[in-house]
């Protein structure tokens, strides 16, 4: 009985595997904007890739047949503003644009978070994004390239 569970323990340790992949290098390649160079926010999708592709079943390692790159291209706030007498809606939405790269396949993907304000004052911020704006774009970034990659 113990040879019987000691080789079918034996034979589903072999079965069971799970895919491994190596978050690679991710790329500021913005060109226009406050956040040129900004290594946080490399170091921040490289966090929320990490966390998603573990939500997927795959083992993080070192250096992994399989990679995962990503190049940022694109981040801005796009400003819209209404106003009625006293009375003002602004509209600020965090736009990202970015290209993932996995095991030869590439797609180009884009992400947005709206952050919305009323006021009866008129306020003006020049467009600028709070850091909630952009966690969500983040990670909805993250969300769609995983998706379009088929990870």
């Amino acid at each position: 009985m113990k040879w019987l569970i000691s080789v079918s323990s034996l034979l589903l340790s072999l079965c069971v595997y799970s895919q491994e992949i190596t978050i690679g290098k991710i790329s500021n390649k913005i060109v226009h904007g406050d956040l040129i160079g900004n290594r946080n926010l490399e170091f921040g999708i490289k966090s929320i890739l990490e966390e998603l592709v573990q939500d997927q079943g795959y083992d993080l390692v070192e250096n992994s047949e399989s990679i995962l790159e990503v190049d940022l291209l694109y981040f801005d706030v796009k400003r819209t503003s209404t106003n009625a007498a006293v009375f003002t809606k602004t509209n600020n939405q965090v736009e990202i644009i970015a290209e993932g790269r996995f095991n030869g396949k590439k797609v180009k993907v884009k992400a947005t978070a709206d952050n919305i304000i009323t006021s009866t004052i008129i306020l003006n911020n020049q467009g600028t994004f709070n850091q909630q704006s952009v966690s969500t774009a983040l990670k909805r970034l993250c969300n769609q390239i995983i998706d379009k990659l088929k990870l």
